[in-house]
């Protein structure tokens, strides 16, 4: 059996895929079967009323018009959508559709080998989106995938996890990328520093698609050349940079002259159309490129704290325990701890700041509980987010045994942080 692990970034009108086989050292981006120029599959379906099933991506184009059937177009566009699609006397809803795109795209790529094992799955996303976040929850069951085979992450955590895997002379400073897609321009950076042992990253993304959108890629190419430029010669001077990525559709013409110049001055340029794809690939493959190194990424939409418990030790001295560990996207803050009450009714919250190393405490006074001996009073307690700065700790009372059972009791106590 050959390991695989799948790298894919999911976006509204397409989908690109990436494999990492064991036997090779990079990920390979899947193309187009009719044009291996390009690695964007369409987000349509087709169900074959003949075949009785569906088709995804590239393959809708071979049968849509030769068969009949129903056509399924903007499966991510439209999730929010409450209208159903009909086929053979079922029912979709759009969060069954997506489930039913993914796992075909996946399924249909493993199967082109009997010796591919899938051993782990990154996808990536424009931004979060809960109905689609559930239907991501939803494919990594249909897969058997566990909880640490399976991760969900954002364009900007993609971008990083693909240049903190090239070679390191790249990213020895700031590192920047202009993703020129439909919508239009958008800027992203990765700065550092160091704190302590510990090194900052920090990645912030600009939105620029009111001064460059999409649309001036049909007007004048010599003044798109000329207006980019400035733009990258301003943003070219805001620090040292040492490597630029060029993405999106937008760059895939030769228009760029006065631009490359500006671009090119003391600097590595890039241009590819799967960096967020193959960083998805990377993570999958290798895990977070900070998980077991002294770092912290900060990007826009990540929890920097880690939230948790302080328990008294043997000893007497506090001991932090970690419920959810923060430096990740804040909706994958997840985790759960037990701890047994002493003749008290509170717990002691922690929440401490990866960066800064700063700490907030928070007493929980839980009331309601029967009264029962010492360490016989099971606790089990969740952390569940809102977004990066709110969520709330979910206590539920786990009771001991037969001998002093649960009382199904369950409280919230909801915290800020920031």
């Amino acid at each position: 059996m050959k390991d695989i692990y799948l790298g894919i970034d999911l976006c509204k009108k397409n989908i690109q895929m990436s494999f990492w086989r064991e036997d090779k050292q990079e990920p390979k981006t899947i193309c187009q079967q009719n044009n291996t120029e390009t690695y964007q599959l369409p987000n349509v379906m087709f169900y074959s009323h003949k075949d009785k099933k569906w088709y995804v991506g590239n393959d809708v184009s071979a049968v849509r018009f030769s068969e009949d059937g129903v056509i399924v177009e903007d499966v991510v566009e439209r999730i929010d959508s409450d209208i159903r699609v009909m086929v053979d006397d079922t029912e979709y809803s759009r969060e069954m559709l997506l489930l039913i795109l993914l796992k075909t795209h996946v399924e249909e790529f493993l199967n082109r080998s009997k010796e591919y094992r899938l051993m782990g799955l990154t996808v990536s996303l424009e931004s979060y989106h809960p109905k689609v976040y559930q239907v991501l929850r939803q494919l990594k069951e249909e897969l058997k995938l566990s909880d640490d085979a399976f991760y969900v992450m954002s364009h900007e955590n993609a971008f990083f996890q693909y240049v903190m895997h090239q070679n390191e002379k790249l990213h020895t400073n700031s590192v920047a990328m202009f993703e020129y897609s439909q919508e239009g321009m958008e800027y992203y950076r990765i700065d550092q520093k160091r704190q302590g042992t510990t090194r900052i990253f920090y990645l912030s993304r600009q939105d620029m698609k009111k001064q460059m959108p999409y649309g001036m890629l049909f007007e004048s190419i010599e003044e798109l050349d000329r207006f980019f430029a400035g733009i990258a010669k301003a943003k070219m001077r805001e620090t040292y940079i040492t490597t630029v990525y060029l993405t999106g559709p937008g760059f895939n013409d030769n228009w760029l002259d006065q631009a490359t110049r500006v671009l090119c001055d003391g600097r590595r340029v890039f241009m590819g159309q799967n960096i967020y794809t193959q960083g998805a690939c990377f993570h999958a493959r290798h895990g977070a490129y900070e998980a077991d190194k002294d770092c912290v990424l900060c990007t826009e939409g990540s929890m920097t704290f880690d939230i948790g418990v302080s328990i008294g030790d043997m000893e007497g001295r506090k001991v932090f325990h970690p419920i959810a560990i923060g430096g990740r996207e804040w909706y994958n803050m997840r985790g759960s701890v037990n701890v047994f009450l002493d003749d008290t009714n509170r717990v002691d919250m922690i929440y401490r700041d990866k960066v800064t190393k700063e700490v907030q405490e928070e007493i929980i006074e839980i009331h309601g509980l029967p009264k029962r001996p010492p360490k016989t009073t099971k606790l089990s307690l969740e952390v569940e987010l809102y977004n990066e700065k709110t969520g709330a700790i979910v206590i539920r009372d786990v009771g001991f045994g037969k001998i002093y059972p649960t009382t199904n009791k369950i409280y919230r106590k909801e915290f800020s942080v920031g």
